[in-house]
C-alpha cells in the first residue's frame, strides 16, 4: 500500500515538472521514446510523452 501512495505522489510531481530530483526521470528507451522515473528504491514507472500528455505504461519492481 505504501508503494501505491508513493507512486501516486511521484506521478503528481511528474505532472508538475519532468525533472524534480526525487523522480530521477530519464530517457529509458530512445527508439520507443520511453521514459523511466523512480517511485522509490524498489519500484520504477515507465511512460511516454505524446504532445502535452504523459502516458503511463507500467509500474514495475526495479531489477537490482
Amino acid at each position: 500500500m505504501q508503494s501505491r501512495r508513493r507512486s501516486t505522489k511521484q506521478s503528481s510531481f511528474l505532472l508538475q515538472n519532468l525533472h524534480p530530483p526525487s523522480l530521477r526521470a530519464k530517457k529509458y528507451d530512445e527508439s520507443k521514446d520511453r521514459w523511466q522515473a523512480m517511485v522509490n528504491d524498489d519500484w520504477r514507472f515507465y511512460f511516454i510523452i505524446k504532445d502535452d500528455a504523459y502516458i503511463l505504461q507500467g509500474i514495475i519492481r526495479h531489477p537490482k
